[in-house]
């Protein structure tokens, strides 16, 4: 037995008090309609309905059934009508896991179109550079440096992530620029501090990695605190290009060429990804998120590690 349908039927016969007429409105045959509220009536060990060849009445243990159903009835037609409109209409919590620097200097900028195109959405920001998995932990979307990611995501490439060495040209000017790894003696850093440890600057020699002799000016874990270090002067940055564009663009960073390889790790991580799970994306608030940072994060170059 469709309890459900029992339930919707008995109702409805109810309200019109007739057999026949809740069966025309229905599409149903009369026997149909009895058939369901006999097994209704069964499964329950009560009589709902006083039925005589001309009048349907509800008996005492019907009428209060059928106050509970009506409860259940409209509580399930709510239930299907929110799934409805939530298939439909971008809206509810987007958990968001990134790189906390990179979500200063890429993704908050960004974030206010974001809520004004939907601002049914909630943005619900964890700003973490450990390695998520984003079904047991409820993660909508991540961004994460690094290769090619291996676990079972779709990875859209984002941004490169190599680190590059860079400065004002107020700091040139009075330190000078240097060309090597050995002229760094006589220079100051900037350095960024991550979950755990400081990304202290390695060089690369015949395939090895040596940690760079140079004094330290700034330590901080804010993306905003490191830029208006380096751009008042108070050091040189080995950061990643996308989160000095913007000064880039303006001159007041600019890149300096070295002869020697320099990363803030011995292992160099590849690029920036976007993650989500491929059966996600049909939820509209992941879909539409999706779409929206693919659009509004393009990499200043197209490499091959798009995916």
């Amino acid at each position: 037995m469709d309890k459900l349908r029992a339930m919707r039927f008995f109702c409805h016969i109810a309200e019109t008090s007739s057999f026949s007429a809740s069966a025309r409105h229905l599409k149903v045959p009369v026997s149909s309609l009895s058939r369901s509220l006999q097994a209704l009536e069964s499964d329950l060990g009560a009589a709902l309905l006083q039925r005589s060849t001309r009048h349907v009445a509800l008996t005492e243990i019907g009428n209060i059934y059928l106050q509970h159903c009506e409860s259940i009835l409209m509580a399930i037609d709510r239930a299907e009508s929110q799934v409805g409109g939530y298939q439909a209409h971008p809206s509810g919590v987007l958990r968001i896991s990134a790189l906390p620097m990179y979500a200063e200097v890429r993704l908050m900028p960004i974030l206010e179109a974001f809520q004004q195109a939907y601002p049914d959405i909630v943005i619900d920001l964890d700003l973490s550079n450990q390695v998520m998995d984003l079904n047991r932990d409820g993660i909508d979307i991540a961004f994460r440096g690094g290769g090619i990611p291996e676990e079972r995501v779709i990875a859209h490439f984002v941004d490169e992530n190599n680190s590059l060495l860079c400065a004002s040209p107020r700091y040139l000017e009075r330190w000078g620029t240097p060309k090597c790894v050995a002229d760094l003696n006589n220079h100051k850093a900037i350095l960024y501090r991550a979950p755990g440890k400081i990304l202290r600057w390695q060089s690369q020699e015949n395939g090895k990695w040596f940690p760079v002799d140079i004094d330290t000016a700034l330590i901080s874990n804010g993306g905003q605190i490191i830029k208006q270090a380096l751009i008042s002067g108070k050091g040189l940055g080995l950061l990643p290009k996308w989160s000095m564009q913007e000064e880039l663009d303006r001159g007041e960073v600019v890149l300096v060429p070295m002869s020697d390889t320099l990363n803030t790790a011995t292992t160099p991580t590849m690029g920036v990804y976007l993650l989500y799970q491929h059966a996600q994306y049909v939820i509209p608030k992941i879909k539409v998120a999706v779409d929206f940072f693919r659009q509004h994060l393009q990499p200043s170059t197209d490499p091959m590690h798009n995916l």
